[in-house]
C-alpha cells in the first residue's frame, strides 16, 4: 500500500488523534475512512444536484407547454 505524508495543523491533528482513540483506530485507518466517507459524500451531493436539475428542467417544459397551450376552461 502507498503511503502518503501530509501537513496537519496541530489542532486538527489533536482532533483526530482523539477521534481515533475513541473509535479504537489508528490514525491510517481514521484518515481511510475519512476519505472513503468524503467521497461517498461527493456521489451524493453529485446525485442530488442532477435530481435537482431534472427536477427543473421538467417544471421549465411545463412552464413552456403552459404558455403554448390557450387556457383552459373547464365548463366548456
Amino acid at each position: 500500500m502507498p503511503r502518503v505524508n501530509i501537513i496537519l495543523p496541530d489542532d486538527l491533528m489533536k482532533k483526530m488523534e482523539q477521534v481515533a482513540e475513541e473509535i479504537s483506530m489508528n490514525r491510517s485507518q481514521l484518515v481511510r475512512t475519512a476519505v472513503l466517507a468524503y467521497f461517498e459524500l461527493l456521489v451524493v451531493n453529485n446525485q442530488r444536484r442532477q435530481r435537482q436539475d431534472d427536477i427543473q428542467k421538467a417544471m421549465d417544459i411545463q412552464d413552456n407547454l403552459r404558455q403554448s397551450v390557450a387556457p383552459w376552461n373547464a365548463t366548456k
